[in-house]
């Protein structure tokens, strides 16, 4: 019996005689006692109290209402467990099924297709010059997209694929940069942009669900600012 049953069994009031009478329910396997040990060795302690003084009624309501406590909180981690697990195959069901869809969530890569490519951008304050500007993958400017004054909020943007020297780009991916005039100050703005699902990444030990996308980005599924 581990020093602890032995202490709890001091506090019950069992004597040494008690003790051996029970030792078979007085700990699980584990040396941790469980709620019905619990109930065995006070059903013990009434039948080995000292008549003389017998155990005090207000002591034992105390000891059952801390075994109410424990006995509640593990029902209710248990119910919150379920309560995850449900949420989340609802909503990797959810992920799966945008697979093949296009969304705009946040992110600096977006892919040039036959359709040109798209985004939006956080704009944190009002500005008399946003500017969105789209490198290839040497990191060389290849589009300036002047979009002059714009209020807070979102702002959308394309662009069919025709870079500054008039040619047409080449299809592949290109990083997307936006800048504002905040106040007379170039401030980097965060950007959105459009890309395809093509799979979903389920970390149950993280609660975590993702989504992989064709830009390479890994984005969660609560970030998804627009279905398409």
């Amino acid at each position: 019996m581990s020093n602890m049953n032995v202490d709890l069994m001091k506090q019950l009031g069992l004597s040494s005689s008690a003790s051996s009478s029970a030792g078979s329910a007085s700990a699980t396997s584990n040396g941790q006692l469980n709620q019905g040990d619990f109930l065995k060795l006070m059903t013990t302690q009434l039948n080995n109290q000292d008549p003389t003084q017998p155990t005090d009624s207000s002591q034992m309501l105390a000891q059952m209402a801390q075994l109410s406590t424990v006995s509640g909180i593990q029902d209710m981690q248990s119910s919150l467990k379920q309560l995850v697990g449900t949420m989340m195959a609802g909503q990797t069901t959810q992920a799966a099924a945008l697979v093949g869809h296009q969304v705009i969530a946040p992110g600096s890569n977006a892919t040039l297709s036959a359709n040109g490519l798209s985004g939006a951008i956080d704009l944190s304050q009002d500005t008399d010059q946003l500017a969105v500007g789209i490198y290839d993958s040497a990191g060389q400017l290849v589009k300036q997209i002047d979009m002059g004054s714009q209020s807070k909020g979102t702002v959308p943007f394309s662009w069919d694929g025709i870079m500054d020297n008039d040619t047409a780009a080449p299809n592949g991916l290109y990083q997307i940069k936006a800048m504002a005039d905040v106040s007379g100050t170039a401030e980097a703005m965060n950007t959105y942009v459009s890309s395809t699902v093509d799979s979903v990444t389920v970390d149950s030990a993280a609660q975590n669900i993702t989504l992989n996308t064709s830009s390479g980005d890994a984005v969660k599924i609560s970030d998804i600012k627009q279905l398409m």
